[in-house]
């Protein structure tokens, strides 16, 4: 039971976490020791596995066959910690091996649609509006919603240009990178980290650049 020194086990084994939200949630975990948690700061999956071959890599310095690391993961996610951890280019001593196991996963409310389009209408008046997309999950019904979509369920440029006042915004690469891959759509902003002072930051920046031109 949690306060046991003896459980869960977890009290010497790094736990890794890119997103701040994530992080408070394991460090609030009451646990005595309290669990490790480390990686927070790198803000993306990228540095974040980067930093994972290092920091694992010394935790576990006096063995050449590293622990399997348990990845877990939601339905839609990037594979760029596994690709760089199991890269076979790497010596055996820094590969780490990973084993993913989908905890959960997310689904689009049957009312977005409606929803959305309401939002749309309300604000058509307005100079300038953002719509910041915070998974892959609903990206396609985001889009139609705006007339960007082809028949063939692509980006339209076309309608893009129609539309001169709406832009869109992503939390993170792996949205980024869903919407580039499946629909051909490159979004105008993406967070360099999991926040919302980096999500505002990023749409300021952006909008410094509209005003200039």
């Amino acid at each position: 039971m949690a306060g046991d020194e003896n459980w869960p086990h977890l009290q010497d084994i790094p736990v890794y976490s890119v997103g701040p939200a994530t992080t408070r949630a394991l460090k609030a975990v009451k646990q005595t020791p309290p669990l490790q948690v480390f990686g927070e700061h790198t803000g993306n999956g990228e540095a974040l596995a980067a930093y994972m071959l290092e920091h694992y890599g010394a935790w576990y310095a006096e063995r050449d066959d590293k622990p399997a690391l348990l990845f877990l993961v939601g339905e839609q996610r990037r594979d760029i910690i596994p690709k760089t951890l199991m890269d076979p280019a790497l010596p055996r001593g820094r590969r780490i091996d990973v084993t993913e196991l989908i905890v959960y996963g997310t689904g689009v409310m049957r009312s977005f649609p409606e929803d959305f389009a309401g939002v749309l209408a309300r604000t058509a008046g307005s100079r300038v509006r953002w719509v910041v997309v915070f998974s892959p999950t609903g990206c396609d019904s985001m889009l139609q919603g705006l007339g960007w979509l082809d028949e063939e369920g692509k980006a339209n440029d076309a309608g893009l240009r129609r539309d001169d006042k709406t832009y869109v915004a992503t939390i993170g690469p792996t949205t980024r990178a869903f919407l580039e891959t499946t629909f051909g759509f490159e979004p105008h902003v993406c967070a360099a980290k999991p926040t919302p002072e980096a999500l505002w930051a990023g749409i300021a920046e952006y909008v410094k650049t509209l005003d200039s031109q």
